[in-house]
């Protein structure tokens, strides 16, 4: 396995640095709940019963961030 720069910076830090490191991307990586899936289907438009329904076939995939068209409302 080739090994990436970030890889490499984290293996080079001091072992309580990198035990931080690893934590901030363990929370920022970890697959997202059906709750938080449908909330940002539903934030997106979706309607309730769809967004349910989506997100419970949805948790199995892993998924750790979802985009959404930006609405010129969001920008103030």
């Amino acid at each position: 396995m080739t090994k990436t720069p970030l890889i490499e910076q984290i293996e080079a830090m001091p072992p309580a640095q990198r035990e931080g490191a690893i934590a901030v991307l363990d929370h920022f990586t970890r697959p997202l709940q059906a709750r938080e899936i449908e909330r940002f289907l539903r934030t997106g438009g979706v309607p309730r019963a769809r967004a349910v329904k989506l997100a419970g076939c949805l948790k199995h995939w892993g998924i750790i961030a979802m985009l959404g068209p930006e609405r010129e409302d969001d920008h103030g």
